[in-house]
């Protein structure tokens, strides 16, 4: 129909209905009634002429401007109640924006590709010790030549490992992320330079001269993002070295927020020297068409003949050669998206389903909102059957309605959603994986419109429950007035709230769990006391500080000097920052050791090299034996601490101390380390986890014993100062000493440990968030029943009283019936819950998932809230007027 056709409709039906109205009149004055009461009588009689119209222009066709008439009709009767429609918008927007927000980090975080060509062929390929527990382990530099000389299944592979560097730049000196590579890393990644070119095979070998690739983020923020870096020198840990080129914006690798990036320097002929040195991750790009099902199946002879390729045996008792092997040692294969993902991946899935059992509860809130609109519109419904419109109408109508309300809560959803990734990233503190990725996308996009469609269609089928044609044939048959045909309505409202109330328990119940693990990590004994506690870190560039002892005495300078500063106690230095570091495992001689079935191997899990006074300092426990004191000096006879899990696991049901051992590295193989103490446990790998085996070794004994010592420490400060009242005479001493190392890191022990917390923290935030919305949602709906219920029954309640009954007992006949419903909630809940929360068992510490304690708290918890959402209308219903009820209909 074209727009002069409507409009001359619209007009004759105008003329039409404006005709009606007038011969009405025109036939009541001359009946003796006055034009005003005629006219007024006439309009009365013919109904609503707005609902004429819309039901007549039915008639006349269907598309697109029937579909707009219908939604300009919604719009118009949702103003017409903006009470109602900002509490449906309001509700939607919560529950949409918040799946919206979880979406765009499971987005970021888990479907988006890694921004790499053909990124479903990178896989990353580590080493597996399983006698050592490893599941998990880097790989040495030999292995590396090898595997990617011998293997048909990969294209090509690199090789890397992450660590940070001290950088010269405009700015100052800076402390950056960096990694060091091998020239055929970027080849496999297949990403090209934004500026400049890749490492040369050349500029891998030893004695090549020193390059380096800057990331975009560095090259903008450090050097002004100067187009003529290429080939200038900066200084990189205090060595000139070549800018070769610059990576693309958020280029990285394993999401290690890598700004710098250094060629891996091997020597193809020192394979020897290289093996059981494992620190290297390898990335590797299937050739086109093999899957990683089936490279495995491929690569499995090569580890069963790997060891005799290298000239050993294949038994590996008779053989030392350190290769891998089809049992002890062998290479696993991941890819690399799941693996950067990790377990995150399955606490952001759980959010999405927490936040989507929010926006069940909204739809149910709002089902039950647009049920009780609908009866108070019965008369208008009726009216429109009465006029012609069918069944398909009403459901367009209905429809319409609801879908105006989605999508302007979709809209409203966006802007929260918005704010809420904000507040995810600010609050996040690097618990979650790929977080520089999460934000509002097409997808993302695309996901809001098809839930808001959704959602729009669930809520807003409901109301539609009670236009069955026998409802609306009683309707009709009783003149629009309430029927018996509400009777169906009220038990689907009532069911409503049943199904709120549960989905709000078993939400309640998960973070419960979520909160009572996250509970017990924080009281998990670290082995030390945190308190007071400061720490930086300082690493001493290789090219300044090649002599290990000249180290040695820098750190000695730092720390005597720190103690000196009015309200330091102490001060330390270690090479490893507890409680969430990595394993630095090394194999270790014990003397006299002898391997036996259920005798671990000789290796130890977590070296650490310490000053003297650094278990004095971080206040750890002595079990036995001493601590380092003035008597262990530098050549004096080498000294060690353990902790108890080693001295547990090899020496058992004896002493450690006195014990002596060989660390990895040992200059001379004739000299031997006495034990001198075992120390308490400290948790090193994480809160959660299992605490490892523990080796102190003095840092002033390392270069004569071990010939070396660690270029990165950490240095501790136990003072009654914060670390921003240390931090004038921190910078002040390390800058007398050496004014081009940069401070990393200052902060408390308590924000180290934050830190170390922050994705359980975070995924239980969350859950609880979600939570208090689900339970106020239920509330609030349950409170909406019972006082729609108390409205309806008015005249009920009148009669009741009327006949004697008292206040108490209609107080406890309206309780009742509202109890009834958060009982039936309440089971059915924690029935789902028992069913749910194994889901989530992998995220829980210390905790079962079927934790009485915690489902027996979130089930009286919530009859209380139940109770109080009851109490108000149920008070309501003892003020009801018998004389005014009795009135009414």
């Amino acid at each position: 129909m074209s727009s002069e056709d409507r409009d001359a409709r619209n007009d004759d039906l105008d003329v039409e209905i404006q005709s009606h109205l007038d011969m009405a009149t025109r036939e009541r004055v001359a009946r003796g009634e006055s034009p005003e009461a005629a006219a007024a009588a006439a309009r009365k009689e013919f109904g609503n002429v707005g609902i004429v119209k819309e039901v007549t222009r039915d008639m006349w066709g269907g598309g697109f401007e029937q579909l707009r008439r219908e939604l300009r009709y919604a719009a118009r009767s949702l103003l017409r109640s903006p009470g109602f429609a900002a509490v449906a918008i309001i509700t939607l927007a919560l529950g949409i924006g918040a799946n919206t927000a979880i979406f765009s980090v499971v987005n970021g975080v888990i479907l988006r590709p890694l921004p790499y060509p053909h990124p479903e062929q990178l896989v990353l390929v580590t080493s597996q010790f399983p006698r050592l527990g490893f599941d998990q382990f880097p790989v040495d530099a030999a292995e590396f030549i090898e595997f990617r000389e011998r293997n048909r299944s990969f294209s090509d592979v690199g090789a890397y490992y992450a660590t940070s560097v001290n950088v010269g730049s405009e700015t100052g000196p800076a402390r950056v992320p960096s990694a060091i590579i091998s020239a055929s890393l970027l080849s496999t990644l297949g990403v090209t330079p934004e500026a400049g070119r890749w490492f040369s095979a050349d500029e891998t070998l030893p004695n090549a001269a020193p390059v380096a690739l800057l990331s975009d983020e560095l090259w903008r923020s450090s050097f002004g993002g100067d187009r003529a870096i290429i080939g200038r020198k900066i200084q990189v840990d205090g060595v000139e070295t070549q800018v070769v080129g610059v990576m693309p914006p958020h280029f990285d690798i394993h999401d290690q927020g890598v700004r710098l990036w250094l060629p891996l320097t091997l020597d193809p002929a020192k394979l020897a020297d290289y093996r059981g040195s494992h620190y290297l991750n390898l990335v590797g790009r299937l050739k086109p068409g093999i899957s990683l099902a089936t490279a495995r199946v491929q690569l499995e002879p090569l580890l069963q003949q790997w060891r005799q390729t290298d000239g050993g045996s294949a038994d590996p008792t008779q053989n030392r050669v350190h290769t891998p092997d089809a049992e002890n040692h062998r290479l696993r294969y991941d890819d690399l998206l799941t693996d950067i993902v990790g377990s995150a991946g399955r606490a952001l899935w759980v959010l999405q389903a927490a936040v989507f059992l929010v926006l069940l509860i909204a739809c149910a809130n709002l089902a039950n909102l647009l049920l009780m609109r609908a009866e108070t519109r019965h008369k208008e419904l009726v009216l429109r059957a009465a006029l012609g419109a069918g069944r398909g109408r009403l459901v367009r109508q209905f429809l319409a309605e609801s879908l105006v309300l989605s999508l302007a809560g979709a809209a409203v959803g966006l802007l929260v959603a918005r704010w809420g990734l904000h507040a995810l990233v600010l609050s996040n503190d690097a618990g979650i994986p790929r977080a520089t990725t999460v934000g509002l996308d097409g997808r993302v996009l695309l996901y809001t419109l098809v839930l808001a469609l959704g959602t729009g269609i669930v809520f807003g089928l409901t109301p539609l429950l009670r236009l069955s044609t026998a409802n609306m044939s009683l309707s009709l048959r009783e003149a629009g007035s309430r029927t018996t045909a509400h009777a169906g309505a009220s038990r689907v409202r009532r069911a409503l709230v049943v199904a709120e109330m549960a989905l709000a328990v078993t939400l309640l119940v998960g973070a419960g769990l979520l909160l009572r693990s996250f509970e017990n990590l924080t009281q998990v004994d670290s082995g030390f006391d945190r308190s007071r506690l400061s720490t930086f870190g300082l690493v001493l560039p290789g090219a300044t500080y090649a002599d290990s002892m000249r180290r040695v005495a820098f750190f000695h300078q730092v720390t005597d000097q720190l103690q000196q500063v009015s309200g330091v106690q102490s001060a330390a230095a270690m090479s490893g920052l507890p409680p969430l570091r990595q394993v630095n495992a090394n194999d270790t001689r014990f003397e006299g050791y002898v391997a036996k079935p259920g005798i671990p191997p000789q290796n130890v899990d977590y070296y650490n090299w310490v000053t003297a006074n650094y278990i004095a300092t971080m206040r750890i426990p002595m079990i036995e034996g001493r601590a380092f004191g003035p008597m262990d000096g530098a050549t004096s006879p080498p000294v060690a601490v353990v902790n108890q899990t080693l001295a547990r696991l090899f020496f058992p049901g004896q002493s450690a101390v006195g014990h002596r051992i060989q660390p990895s590295g040992m200059v001379d193989t004739t000299q031997w380390y006495t034990i001198v103490g075992v120390a308490k446990d400290v948790k090193q790998g994480g809160m959660d986890a299992k605490t490892g085996t523990e080796l102190y070794l003095l840092y002033d004994q390392a270069p004569k014993y071990l010939g070396y010592a660690p270029r990165y420490m950490n240095v501790v400060v136990r003072s009654t100062l914060t670390p921003k009242a240390l931090a004038p005479a921190i910078r002040r001493i390390v800058g007398a000493i050496d004014p081009s190392l940069p401070i990393v890191g200052l902060r408390t022990m308590d924000e180290v440990f934050a830190k170390a917390l922050a994705r359980p923290r975070f995924i239980a935030l969350l859950l609880v968030i979600f939570a208090v919305v689900a339970l106020a949602l239920a509330a609030v709906g349950t409170y909406g029943v019972l006082a729609y219920a108390v409205t309806e029954r008015r005249r009920e309640i009148g009669i009741r009283m009327a006949l004697g009954a008292t206040e108490g007992g209609v107080l406890t006949l309206v309780l009742r019936q509202g109890m009834l419903l958060a009982g039936i909630g309440l089971v059915v809940g924690l029935a789902g819950a028992l069913a749910v929360t194994r889901v989530v068992r992998s995220l829980l510490f210390g905790v079962r998932p079927t934790d009485p304690l915690t489902f027996t708290a979130v089930g009286v918890f919530m009859l209380g809230v139940a109770l109080v959402a009851c109490v108000v209308p149920a008070r309501r219903a003892t003020r009801v007027d018998p004389l005014v009820a009795l009135r009414l209909d």
